[in-house]
Order: structure tokens, then C-alpha cells, then sequence
């Protein structure tokens, strides 16, 4: 026994269906944040200091955010400060960027989780997430942003850490190298014309 369904009903199923595939779509592809004209931060890290990438002074950024409770963000942080041997004498600073508010982590928690790790890089928060949304809409961690000697975002962020550290090094190699070079691209071409 085979019931029709009248063409009404065919119509809402499919309507459901469709909306039903829309928002699995959206969940599963977030959306980029929406273009800015200016993108970057001013935060105080855990030592004092104020870092604000309006001053960059020359300096390539590399931006990673996490947390202490995220594993990835900890294999993300080896990554980090091997390459931040790497690149010693070289004008590049790396930051990491808790995104835990106070309630979560407090500073005291963060300076722990610091020492355990042997972080040689300043840490920050951003407890309620506002500069982290400047570079996605994802709720995945790792992400690292990166900035130019010119203080300029580098779109796009990197999200998630890959299982092989090497792999995930070598895509943070490309970006520093590659606004380097391009810095003294700028450098060499603005002092042209000066005798």
C-alpha cells in the first residue's frame, strides 16, 4: 500500500529538506569575518608590557591564539618556540594570545601553564574573544595571524594545527619569509630616491 502525498506536501518536503542541507552547509564552512579596514589589537601581556601592532617597528608578527585546556594549542606551542629559535637576530616576534577569560585562566594559571612549557614568547589574553573575531568566525583553535613589517594583517589566519610539526612549520616558514622579503621589497623601493 503506496499513499500519495499531495503536491503541497511534496512542496513543504522539500522546503525542509532544503533548509534542513542549508544549515548543516553553514555549519560545517564558517563564514570569513567581514573585510575591515584595519585590523589588529593593543593588549597587555602577563609581563606588563603593551603590544599593539600599530608598532610593529619593522617586526614580521606571528600571532598565535589558544587556550590552556586545548592539546593542539600545545603542540602548536613547540612548534612556536622552536621556530622562534629559528628566526633569532632575524626581525620577527611571536605572541601567544589566550583566549580565556579571567574566570577560566587566571594570570596566575597562565604564568603556570608559561613556566610548564618553558614559553620564552609574551603571553596575552583576549578573554572575550573580540580581537580573535577580527580573523574568524571559527570556534577551532590554533589560530595564528600573521602581520607585516608595515603592522598590516596578513589575511588569511591559519586555523587548526596539523598532526606533523614539521608540516605546520614549514607553512609558518612561508608566510615569515615571504613578508619579509616583501618588506625589504618596501624598504629597498622607499629609499630609492634618497641621496
Amino acid at each position: 500500500m503506496f499513499r500519495r502525498f499531495t503536491p503541497t506536501a511534496l512542496l513543504l518536503l522539500s522546503i525542509c529538506c532544503a533548509s534542513f542541507y542549508a544549515a548543516a552547509q553553514q555549519q560545517q564552512t564558517p563564514t570569513p569575518p567581514a573585510e575591515r579596514k584595519e585590523v589588529g589589537f593593543r593588549l597587555k601581556a602577563l609581563d606588563g608590557k603593551t603590544y599593539d601592532t600599530a608598532a610593529t617597528n619593522g617586526e614580521v608578527w606571528v600571532v598565535s591564539f589558544g587556550a590552556t585546556w586545548c592539546t593542539p594549542c600545545t603542540w602548536e606551542l613547540v612548534a612556536v618556540e622552536e621556530l622562534k629559535e629559528e628566526y633569532a637576530g632575524k626581525p620577527v616576534r611571536f605572541l601567544w594570545i589566550s583566549i580565556e577569560d579571567e574566570k577560566r585562566a587566571s594570570n596566575n594559571i597562565l604564568k603556570h601553564y608559561a613556566k610548564e612549557r618553558r614559553l620564552t614568547i609574551p603571553v596575552l589574553r583576549d578573554g572575550d574573544g573580540a580581537v580573535l573575531a577580527q580573523f574568524t568566525t571559527s570556534t577551532r583553535i590554533p589560530v595564528v595571524a600573521f602581520f607585516g613589517p608595515d603592522g598590516k594583517y596578513d589575511a588569511p589566519a591559519h586555523r587548526g594545527m596539523s598532526q606533523d610539526i614539521a608540516e605546520y612549520k614549514q607553512m609558518v616558514r612561508r608566510r615569515v619569509d615571504a613578508l619579509l622579503k616583501a618588506g625589504k621589497g618596501a624598504a629597498a623601493a622607499g629609499g630609492a630616491g634618497v641621496n
